[in-house]
């Protein structure tokens, strides 16, 4: 049984037309259509290093200690008593390589992993132009060809290609930002979406209402004007497109040199979201919300004998077990997610009670510590920062745009989340109450709205 891993990285399931986002991607579309898609997964934390090495090691950030994406807030590589996707699969026998973006904090133990390096290409429009994001997925793409075209090997295989793309949206708004006129490209804009105008937001927790100075994207955009937005939605499709083909000629490749098989798994995912210009948010920072959480999760491939649909909430935590269950492989009681390999014969998916998801800082420049939590159709976050709280009923609400966490009617519910939240600090051994907040009182001292900001952000400082 061969078993193929894609990731992208900042793609949100409301990107995307199959959850009922704006965009179509062809590659994506044809996985579902093929498998099961799940329809509520969620990161366990919207960044880049804490999330993938939660996913690798199947474990809470707050318990693998990945918080952030370095720099000031330096990351000690994970211990090697940690579970490792990777390594759990080698001791069994299984060739494991990995192709592409790593940032994992040591969690990629086991795979066999490929440099990261970059190959310049040609840009094929002024409007969108490349980064070293998208110079490393071409780079990533041809080592993956020529592995899948040399590989003689004939254990069973655990392939992760690792695509950066839709991430170049980020460089992309470092060479627009500020007032700008955008350069126009063939095509229509996209649409704002619904929630695009934040009315709500002095009711936010304070790192919320100022992530204009606690993230440099978001202070770049301060002065920019509707159409600016929409623009930033039509890069973010152009190099999600970017991600899909390159996606597909993988899939090609694989298919012809006979990899995808009778007993196949192809696996499709993303590390987290983008805020897709929801609350005038871009890319993601501090908040929790579902633009930035909750991510793409499919299963495809022969294995996979049911199609549709499996509604139910999961997370990434839950792909390491269902990966050992599917590959009839020991299961790991160290793991923090669930084995959810049922939903590819068509049962049901497991009861999982509630998913979680956790923010601590992205550099430490700024840390505000935040914990989320979704039981059935309410979602609640907490921030340590002024006792901050939200709540939103998602069934009547989808596009968290009014906080409920202070409205009466809503009392009984808001205690009951907190009570759960507690359960699961509890549960997961999570010194959420013992953090600190470390937050200079400058980026807390212009009036609210991400389009007042002026100046610099925390991190240029």
């Amino acid at each position: 049984m061969n078993i193929i891993v894609f990731v992208m990285d900042q793609l949100s399931a409301l990107a995307l037309d199959l959850y009922g986002g704006p965009f179509h991607a062809p590659a994506i579309s044809s996985l579902a259509g093929n498998g099961v898609l799940v329809e509520d997964a969620y990161c366990n934390y919207p960044l880049c290093q804490p999330s993938r090495a939660s996913l690798w090691t199947g474990q809470y950030p707050h318990r693998n200690r990945v918080w952030s994406n370095g720099r000031k807030w330096p990351i000690t590589p994970i211990d090697s008593s940690f579970p490792a996707l990777g390594e759990a699969f080698a001791s069994a026998g299984w060739e494991c390589r990995h192709f592409g973006k790593k940032h994992d904090g040591g969690a990629l133990r086991g795979f066999i992993c490929s440099a990261e390096e970059k190959r310049k290409i040609g840009n094929d429009n002024d409007a969108f132009p490349y980064n070293m994001d998208t110079y490393a997925d071409a780079y990533t793409v041809d080592e993956t060809l020529s592995f899948i075209k040399k590989r003689r090997d004939e254990r069973p295989l655990l392939m992760v290609v690792d695509l950066i793309n839709p991430h170049n949206i980020c460089g992309w708004i470092g060479v627009n930002k500020g007032p700008h006129e955008d350069v126009p490209f063939d095509g229509e804009l996209p649409q704002l979406p619904v929630n695009f105008h934040f009315d709500d937001i002095a009711s936010r927790p304070l790192p919320v209402q100022y992530i204009c100075c606690s993230h440099v994207r978001q202070g770049q955009v301060s002065a920019w004007t509707e159409e600016n937005y929409r623009h930033y939605l039509a890069a973010y499709n152009y190099y999600l497109q970017r991600a899909d083909s390159d996606m597909k000629r993988v899939l090609d490749e694989a298919a012809s040199a006979g990899l995808i098989d009778d007993e196949t798994l192809i696996v499709f995912t993303s590390d987290h979201g983008d805020n897709l210009t929801s609350r005038g948010a871009v890319t993601k920072q501090v908040s929790l919300y579902e633009e930035v959480t909750r991510v793409p999760l499919i299963f495809s491939g022969p294995a996979v004998k049911a199609r549709g649909s499996a509604e139910g909430l999961a997370s990434l935590l839950d792909l390491f077990p269902t990966l050992l269950g599917v590959a009839g492989l020991e299961p790991d009681e160290r793991l923090d997610g669930m084995d959810i390999s049922g939903i590819l014969d068509g049962s049901a998916m497991p009861e999982h009670g509630y998913v979680a998801s956790e923010w601590f800082t992205e550099w430490g420049y700024t840390i505000s510590p935040g914990r989320m939590i979704r039981i059935g159709h309410y979602k609640y976050m907490h921030y340590l920062e002024g006792d901050g709280e939200e709540l939103y009923d998602l069934e009547k609400d989808p596009r968290e745009m009014k906080n409920l966490a202070k409205d009466p009617s809503y009392s009984a519910v808001i205690e009951e989340m907190r009570t759960a939240l507690e359960r699961h600090i509890d549960r997961s051994a999570d010194p959420y109450h013992s953090l600190e907040v470390k937050v200079d009182k400058r980026w807390r001292s212009h009036p609210v709205g991400y389009h007042r900001h002026e100046g610099p952000t925390a991190p240029e400082v």
